[in-house]
């Protein structure tokens, strides 16, 4: 009988250890959570879940499988992680191109942080609740026309990126000189946002990635 009984044990010890299940609204409460934490409350309401949130699960035969978060009340399998949850900033001051706007909440087994959320990449005035404090883009095209540049074959182009070092932004303006199939011959500017002040001035030849000549 205490034989028995053991065995029984040891089955349901098993069952509710693989069993590991969260409601899925659970998970993104508490991935919620620690993201407004991270940004403020503010902030937080121009963030919305990201297209492409998984969590990662074990079925009963060990194997690993992925799943949005949006689908099904509860999770799959055994809940391993939910490292892959995600939220995207959708920000009036903040509608920039080719910039990241994406925030991951990295969650463990037990919806605890695995690591700290990473939000670098916000400027500084959407996190301090402020007015932007950057020049708009068409003051940065007047500093840019009123720069004496060389003779470009086609008009300058420009893009807002990230210095992950200095964790700061700076526009990065390419006037074309010279232009083939694979390469192109430019001269770039690099300009602080905030003060238009030109960081950088140089010419450089960028090639194509995967580009036969």
């Amino acid at each position: 009988m205490k034989r028995t009984l053991t065995i029984l044990i040891l089955i349901l010890t098993s069952e509710l250890s693989f069993s590991q299940t969260h409601l899925t609204s659970e998970v993104i409460e508490k991935a919620e959570f620690y993201l407004k934490e991270a940004v403020g409350d503010s902030l937080f309401k121009y963030f919305e879940l990201g297209p492409n949130s998984y969590y990662e699960y074990k079925t009963k035969s060990g194997k690993s499988k992925w799943k949005e978060i949006t689908k099904g009340k509860k999770t799959k399998g055994k809940f391993v992680n939910g490292k892959n949850i995600n939220f995207v900033l959708n920000h009036p001051d903040f509608q920039y191109p080719y910039v990241r706007k994406t925030v991951y909440v990295e969650l463990d087994s037990n919806l605890n942080l695995i690591r700290d959320v990473y939000v670098d990449q916000i400027p500084e005035f959407l996190l301090r609740n402020e007015p932007s404090d950057w020049l708009s883009e068409n003051k940065i095209d007047g500093i840019i026309k009123k720069k004496k540049l060389k003779k470009p074959v086609e008009p300058f182009s420009k893009r807002l990126e990230f210095d992950t070092k200095t964790k700061k932004y700076y526009w990065v303006v390419f006037n074309t000189l010279h232009k083939e199939k694979c390469f192109s011959d430019e001269e770039i500017l690099n300009i602080n946002p905030e003060s238009g002040i030109i960081l950088k001035h140089y010419e450089e030849r960028q090639r194509i990635m995967h580009c036969s000549e």
